[in-house]
């Protein structure tokens, strides 16, 4: 039994649509009448429930994607940041260890101080930020503890929720509805990936043999103006509203890399599943989805 952690997140909600059927999900908020599948409410950080549940629960596999991921408030609550983004991978981690069981972690591209770019998964790591160290902290942990795992470095998600959550393209495409001017920057690199390409990559990995840590990202460097012009021209959005701006003409309370975008050539050998240029998957994306005139979030409403 495969079990899914943060289902009423952006890419856990994917997932579980993959899933649900033969899965159980936990949900750190309430639930959502509309989530389908057996799905439990339950608070990560308690760990004597959470411990209890994985003993009650016996699953083969765990896929965890709940985390906090807004950087700002990392920085401003770090001590609950660490609880949730590190010392619950270390109660799922030593489970697993125990109990034979196959842990998916989620991790970040933002472990990197974002210097160079183009990093492999052998490439030391300099995070910058409160949450880029909990990522690091929190893999090391899942290391130390079960055999079985696969630390997965995400890029950049970008897509429509599902459940809940939302998405850096989401929160673009909710502006540009509004014919409101976005500011993008010109210098700061990321290899975004479309949430259906990871979801997809994740559930394989369930019934993979590899071990160790794979960076999952879309196929091309880009920086987040030139995104925002494909997604313009991909969803007949205008490309006027977009203004591009330097990192260097923002402040913001927790430091952010200039470049980490992810080799990707170690997940080329392992998967099946392609991994996407970001040109394809906003294809594919838009494709799902209704014109934005419409302004509808779902592909099946």
């Amino acid at each position: 039994m495969v079990l899914v952690t943060g289902i009423s997140g952006f890419l856990g909600g994917h997932l579980w649509r993959h899933l649900h059927d033969d899965a159980v999900g936990i949900s750190g908020g309430s639930l959502q009448p509309s989530i389908d599948g057996e799905v439990l409410a339950i608070d990560l950080t308690d760990r004597a429930a959470l411990k209890q549940l994985l003993r009650r629960l016996s699953p083969t596999v765990i896929i965890h994607t709940a985390a906090w991921s807004d950087l700002n408030r990392c920085e401003a609550e770090p001590a609950a940041a660490r609880q949730i983004n590190a010392l619950v991978p270390m109660v799922l981690a030593e489970y697993c260890g125990r109990n034979r069981c196959r842990l998916i972690h989620l991790s970040s591209d933002m472990v990197f101080d974002g210097r160079r770019g183009n990093y492999r998964e052998t490439d030391k790591t300099a995070p910058l930020s409160v949450y880029g160290r909990t990522k690091v902290e929190a893999e090391q942990l899942v290391r130390d503890s079960c055999p079985n795992h696969v630390i997965i470095r995400s890029a950049l998600i970008y897509g429509r929720p599902f459940y809940g959550g939302t998405s850096f393209s989401e929160w673009m495409e909710a502006a540009l509805r509004r014919k409101d001017l976005l500011s993008l920057y010109v210098d700061q690199y990321r290899t975004p990936i479309w949430v259906e390409n990871l979801a997809a990559a994740l559930v394989e990995l369930t019934e993979s043999d590899f071990v160790g840590t794979l960076h999952l990202g879309g196929a091309n460097r880009i920086d987040r103006f030139a995104f925002g012009q494909q997604l313009c021209r991909t969803g007949g959005y205008p490309e006027s509203l977009l203004q591009p701006v330097s990192m260097d003409d923002h402040q913001q309370a927790a430091p952010r890399p200039r470049d980490v975008s992810l080799c990707i050539d170690r997940a080329r050998q392992v998967l099946r599943t392609p991994l996407l240029d970001t040109e394809t998957g906003l294809q594919f994306h838009f494709a799902r989805h209704s014109s934005p005139e419409s302004g509808s979030t779902r592909s099946d409403q």
